[in-house]
């Protein structure tokens, strides 16, 4: 088993005071874990990165959090299932699918958008309220440009999320969880304090793609069921409109009061 980092100090996942552990930490966990595995593959330029993990309970602050798992068989590319694990509970399942690097074309074919993304001008950030962030260097995602697109931002050099000139998928991930809480508020009416807690994700992201590829991220509208709410974005290069990859992060969004409740039953 691998322990899990949970560091109260880390000003990008503990952008302000939360009384449970966020479930980018876990995302964030089961990547590393992957990576030091997996030496080169999940940063691979051309590469896919197909993440899945549904949220069994909130992992809780004070108590050690444990990653295990092994490799399985897979097609395309090493496969990993994983379990993330806390006082002997499980909080979380993952699978993580790596597939193998696009030939040359491919490759080609992002360098020449590198080259036409480099002129874009900076993109103005989103609101940090309305994203649940306090510091600006931890909001990842552009005010939308209408409610349904908004744009990648990329983390600044030395935040946890960066990458060596890549977009990384932790920093993807954390866009899109950002335009959901985002959505939430201005689409959805949820109140200014709602908590939006994860249920599921799904994604399916490029690998190695340069920074100075333009990203957006595009709400493809599903119905609600209830206080549950599947958010799904296609990741698309804001240049040529190609489709590169999705994200989709399920959410059960409670009150202040409600969470307050729920939490005091725990």
């Amino acid at each position: 088993m691998v322990p899990v980092v949970v560091d109260k100090g880390d000003h990008c996942f503990f952008d302000h005071p939360l009384d449970h552990v966020p479930g980018i930490v876990l995302v964030a966990g089961v990547l590393d874990l992957v990576r030091a595995r997996e030496p080169g593959r999940v940063d691979a330029a051309g590469g896919r990165l197909r993440l899945s993990l549904t949220f069994d309970r909130m992992c809780e602050l004070g108590q050690p959090v444990w990653l295990r798992g092994e490799p399985v068989a897979a097609g395309d590319g090493p496969t990993w299932q994983l379990t993330a694990v806390q006082d002997g509970a499980t909080v979380c399942r993952a699978t993580v699918g790596i597939g193998a690097p696009a030939g040359p074309a491919g490759s080609a074919g992002s360098a020449q958008a590198a080259m036409s993304g480099a002129a874009r001008g900076a993109e103005a950030p989103a609101d940090p309220a309305l994203v649940h962030r306090h510091r600006p260097e931890n909001v990842l995602v552009s005010s939308a440009v209408r409610t349904e697109r908004a744009s990648v931002l990329v983390p600044p050099p030395g935040h946890r999320l960066a990458g060596a000139g890549v977009h990384t998928p932790g920093a993807l991930i954390e866009s899109a969880r950002q335009l959901a809480t985002m959505l939430g508020h201005t689409a959805h009416g949820r109140d200014a304090d709602a908590q939006m807690l994860w249920l599921s994700l799904e994604a399916d992201l490029p690998t190695g793609l340069p920074v100075a590829v333009p990203l957006e991220l595009r709400w493809e509208f599903a119905p609600a069921r209830g206080a549950r709410y599947p958010y799904r974005f296609a990741v698309v290069d804001a240049e040529s409109g190609e489709r590169l990859g999705r994200c989709e992060i399920e959410v059960h969004t409670l009150s202040r009061a409600g969470y307050l409740k729920r939490r005091a039953a725990k």
